[in-house]
């Protein structure tokens, strides 16, 4: 049997029933409707979309989870030192750290920590607090972390994705050293 034998063999109840459902069909498809969203997007998810960059791997994601948790309480430091510096930026790859890349040189695990407020620095102690202002304002950098012999007054931001530290770049920034 063809498809003409098979319409020509629908009882008048099909027929209508059909005729309504490609009714339905048409109107659905020349009307759009506005459905809101069950779960809204996160107001991380929204700034890395502004800023082009886009979650893509299951890490980062983690990562945007611990950061929406996490509140940063920001303290009043007194600046020691102040520098300027080239600033580049690095995430946990093994092309770019070693075998162990959530393992900073201080042994601390920026994977589970979760939060961008490591940087690796070979010219200050372990533990230093850095802030620079024109890259995130009052935010507080804990030196956690080493970078290769060469670099001796360099800063690397860790970040959470790749893509974000690629657009980050190579800087030249001035830093505030506090207590």
């Amino acid at each position: 049997m063809n498809l003409l034998e098979n319409a020509l063999r629908m009882t008048l109840k099909e027929k209508l029933f059909f005729g309504l459902i490609l009714v339905i069909f048409a109107f659905n498809m020349a009307v759009p409707r506005v459905i809101l969203a069950q779960n809204p997007v996160s107001t991380t998810d929204l700034n890395l979309v502004y800023q082009g960059v886009e979650p893509v791997d299951l890490l980062t994601q983690r990562f945007i989870e611990y950061k929406d948790k996490a509140v940063n309480i920001v303290k009043p430091y007194e600046v020691k030192r102040e520098m300027t510096v080239i600033a580049t930026a690095y995430s946990s790859t093994v092309d770019q750290c070693d075998d162990t890349p959530c393992i900073t040189a201080n042994g601390f695990n920026v994977c589970e920590h979760g939060l961008e407020d490591t940087i690796a620095a070979n010219f200050l102690k372990f533990g230093t607090k850095v802030r620079i202002p024109e890259v995130s304002g009052d935010k507080i950098y804990i030196v956690r972390d080493r970078m290769n012999p060469r670099y001796d007054h360099r800063i690397d931001l860790w970040m959470t994705a790749r893509n974000k530290a690629i657009t980050f770049g190579k800087r030249l920034v001035k830093i505030e050293i506090v207590e």
